[in-house]
């Protein structure tokens, strides 16, 4: 089995050769940072898993849902879950909290730290993609999903790197 420190190292070696600022959690196979994407900052956390020899790279939504919106919100993640070739979007319906997750599983070595950035960007550019429908969203739940998320003018633009900032 992988060993999770090696995969951790990894890990923090992929942040460092993207020049990405990070912490790391105490007593926990964790590291956290915050990106400046186009729409918003945006908070994302990646995990070790030994037993599996995986990372699992979690991006979160800037702000919470409240309730009155939540139906509509997760209308609009199902259906834009349908349109993911990897990586997934969740929401947490007791706190508002709205997640990306994408998971790798590394059978051998070595672990390229091209995997993990592209990882790390996917996380990223997904949450920023959904950010404005969402908060388009929050603003009118009652409008039509399929009409707003056809829209275009809410796409971010495409950009080769992001700045990070750890708190």
């Amino acid at each position: 089995m992988p060993n999770t420190e090696s995969l951790l190292i990894k890990v923090k070696e992929s942040f460092d050769s993207a020049k990405w600022q990070f912490r790391e959690v105490p007593e926990k196979k964790v590291i956290e940072s915050e990106f400046e994407a186009h729409h918003a900052k945006i908070p994302l956390h990646v995990q070790a898993f030994e037993e599996l020899g995986a990372i699992s790279v979690v991006s979160r939504l800037s702000f919470t849902v409240n309730s009155a919106a939540q139906a509509s919100i997760h209308d609009a993640l199902m259906r834009t879950n349908i349109t993911l070739s990897i990586g997934n979007f969740e929401a947490n319906p007791e706190n508002g909290e709205v997640y990306f997750r994408i998971t790798n599983v590394f059978s051998d070595e070595p672990r390229d730290v091209e995997i993990i950035t592209s990882l790390v960007r996917t996380a990223i550019v997904e949450m920023d993609r959904i950010t404005p429908y969402l908060a388009e969203i929050m603003r009118d739940p009652n409008q039509s999903i399929s009409n707003l998320l056809a829209r275009k003018d809410l796409l971010p633009e495409i950009k080769s790197d992001f700045d990070s900032g750890a708190k």
